[in-house]
């Protein structure tokens, strides 16, 4: 059997003397990309191993990784190759677990970007992925062990031709192959020795290649079949199926797409439809004043909740019986691969995040109009200020905040650092201390110059892995909780109390009658601990099932509550349907008394009456009661997500 085996192995792979080495690593890079495999769709689903693809594609990756070996005959090479594919699978699975897709191509030169975020990276890794070195050590110690043998295969028999006859001979038995097959990577080999290995490979390699475009032609094409994954079920499957090397090319044919008319026709068809379906309210009030408060990581199933009889959110909880608040508890979160950059776009331009990759570092010269913009027009002499803990390279926050028509910057270097939060190796200023510069900014004019002002301000604290020192924590919980939710809340905790300091600091602030604060999360917070909380004993019932973020609104105009929309019998006005975060943007322009603007953005305002409860992620899953509405109404909402990637992609505003 062994033989056997042995004569396959030397018809498929090249020349005898490297047949071992390549043997050991083909099998090392297989295992490593079926293991990937296995650990992106444990946490997605199995169906991509129904489908040949996933082999066959995987076949041709490990064949190619084999190339420089077989060419410079150096087995050195390989252990670079090796070490490479791990981390590169690593941290696509790291990206995966958080984002929900590969690593977009745009995003590989940011890998500095790394060091601030090394508390999320290590929360993202679990024990499977150890696999990934251990199956390296193995082949290094299959691989010396393999050349040790070939070693003592040697010198026993130089012992057997030089013993004396009275002794006996030694023979060795070892399950490796014939010592001729051992013989160093980079042993002396004749040049058409050379060139009918590497043709030999070459051959193997266009076999599998074939057969992969056999495949590919059956379903119309590399792009065709690849975007026939993205619906609900399957827009996983792509990466697993065709390999992180076709994810990254099909990021760049993306890219290289150009504008056509039928593409504006596509947008402007579904702007009219949109258009067409709504009946904004007219409000005989508004205010002039707008305050945003992006407060990271916060959902909605922290408000109004108590957990071993203490609550987490008493500030917000107190400010939400105010007869002028408005609450959306069920705000579906829609950021994507940007996160809290991906907030501030919807928030200020009512687009949705672009399909691949990050918009503010792809398409940051790209024409937005924005609550800013709609200011501007209307009031003049507008004055946006956006106010972050984070350095302004971040996201490339210095070229979008203008780009959003806001007037200044206040990033890290404006703050006094003496409260901070975080992990240890990333240290950033508190929500506490930042909450009340920014009330102390308000208060002397800095950020506040007199007509009318539009602030953004960006928090921190809530950001994974929710680390606060002890001296800040004010609620402790039993270990029967488990541990990140018992951070989560304590977080939570901290963010409510800096939230409702600002509020009443600001009370006494030029204008304040006339200005409306909004709150909300930038994002959902325990990505893909979820349903690991959900599932557990002190969870259940208490987590939500579904990402939600809380939209508050304070300072509400009276004639809100009198047309009818909310609940009137509660203390503050509630709607408690499902919305989308889109549907924040033309709420602020409603209540900004700025319906007039030429962009309404891609939502709905939720004083809207004909407003449907419902919104959809940007995996196409729906949210909410799609009872009495239409497959097109849904498909209609669900497609914006296409119409956004195109309107930013292609600069749709900047042509018109």
């Amino acid at each position: 059997m062994s033989s056997i085996f042995h004569r396959v192995i030397a018809c498929f792979f090249p020349c005898r003397e490297i047949r071992g080495t390549f043997l050991l690593f083909f099998l090392l890079f297989l295992f490593k990309i079926l293991w990937f495999n296995v650990s992106w769709c444990a946490i997605s689903t199995f169906r991509p191993f129904s489908y040949a693809e996933l082999y066959v594609f995987g076949l041709l990756f490990a064949l190619v990784l084999l190339a420089p070996f077989v060419l410079f005959r150096k087995a050195s090479l390989l252990w670079i190759v090796d070490v490479a594919l791990g981390l590169l699978l690593v941290s696509n699975l790291v990206y995966f677990r958080t984002y929900y897709t590969a690593i977009p191509l745009s995003s590989y030169g940011l890998v500095g970007n790394m060091r601030d975020f090394t508390g999320s990276i290590s929360g993202s890794l679990y024990w499977g992925d150890l696999l990934f070195p251990l199956s390296t050590l193995a082949a290094v110690f299959l691989h010396g062990t393999s050349h040790r043998m070939g070693l003592c295969t040697a010198i026993l028999r130089k012992w057997n031709s030089f013993r004396p006859s009275s002794l006996p001979a030694v023979t060795l038995r070892s399950g490796f192959p014939p010592a001729q097959l051992r013989r160093p990577a980079d042993a002396r080999q004749t040049m058409p020795g050379r060139l009918a290995d590497c043709g030999r490979y070459l051959l193997s390699v266009m076999t599998v290649a074939l057969l992969a475009g056999i495949l590919l032609h059956a379903k119309g094409g590399f792009k065709k079949s690849y975007e026939s994954l993205q619906d609900s079920y399957t827009h996983t499957c792509g990466t697993p199926l065709y390999t992180i090397v076709g994810s990254v090319y099909y990021d760049y044919i993306r890219d290289r797409e150009i504008y056509t008319p039928d593409i504006g026709r596509h947008i402007a068809g579904w702007l009219d439809r949109q258009t067409a379906s709504g009946q904004p309210a007219c409000q005989p009030e508004s205010r002039m004043n707008c305050i945003i408060i992006l407060a990271e990581s916060l959902e909605s199933w922290v408000l109004e909740r108590t957990v071993e009889g203490q609550e987490i959110t008493p500030c917000l909880n107190r400010l939400l019986r105010d007869s002028t608040a408005l609450y959306a508890p069920r705000v579906l979160s829609q950021v994507k691969g940007g996160r809290s950059i991906d907030a501030q776009l919807i928030f200020n331009t009512g687009l949705l995040p672009v399909d691949i990759g990050v918009y503010s570092l792809k398409y940051p010269h790209a024409s937005y109009p924005s609550l800013a913009k709609a200011m501007e027009e209307k009031y003049g002499n507008v004055f946006a200020c956006t106010l972050t803990a984070d350095k302004p390279a971040v996201w490339n926050q210095s070229v979008i905040a203008p780009a959003f028509g806001y007037d200044s910057l206040v990033s890290k270097s404006g703050f006094t650092q003496d409260e901070p939060v975080g992990p240890h190796y990333r240290h950033q200023l508190g929500d506490a201390s930042l909450l009340r510069q920014c009330a102390a900014k308000i208060n002397a004019g800095e950020v506040w110059k007199g007509g009318a002002s539009l602030l953004q301000i960006v928090t921190y604290s809530g950001h994974f892995p929710f680390a606060l020192p002890d001296h800040l924590k004010e609620v402790h919980f039993s270990d029967d909780i488990p541990s990140v939710m018992c951070d989560y809340m304590t977080a939570a905790r901290y963010t409510d109390r800096a939230l409702g300091r600002f509020v009443e600091a600001i009370r006494s602030a030029p204008g304040f009658d006339n200005t409306l604060i909004a709150i909300a999360g930038d994002h959902e917070g325990l990505v893909n601990m979820r349903n690991e909380l959900c599932c557990s004993r002190a969870g259940r019932g208490v987590v939500s099932e579904a990402p939600f973020i809380p939209f508050i609104l304070l300072n509400v105009p009276p004639a809100v509550r009198q047309g009818g929309v909310f609940d009137s019998s509660a203390t503050c006005m509630r709607y408690e349907k499902v919305m989308g975060q889109i549907d924040i943007y033309p709420t602020l322009l409603e209540l900004s008394g700025l319906t007039d603007y030429a962009w309404q953005g891609l939502g709905r305002s939720i004083l809207d009456p004909r407003k449907k409860g419902l919104a959809v992620d940007a995996h196409n899953k729906v949210y909410g009661d799609t009872a009495n509405i239409s497959g097109e109404e849904i498909r209609h909402i669900g497609e914006a997500w296409t119409v956004s990637d195109k309107i930013i992609r292609y600069d749709y505003f900047g042509r018109r």
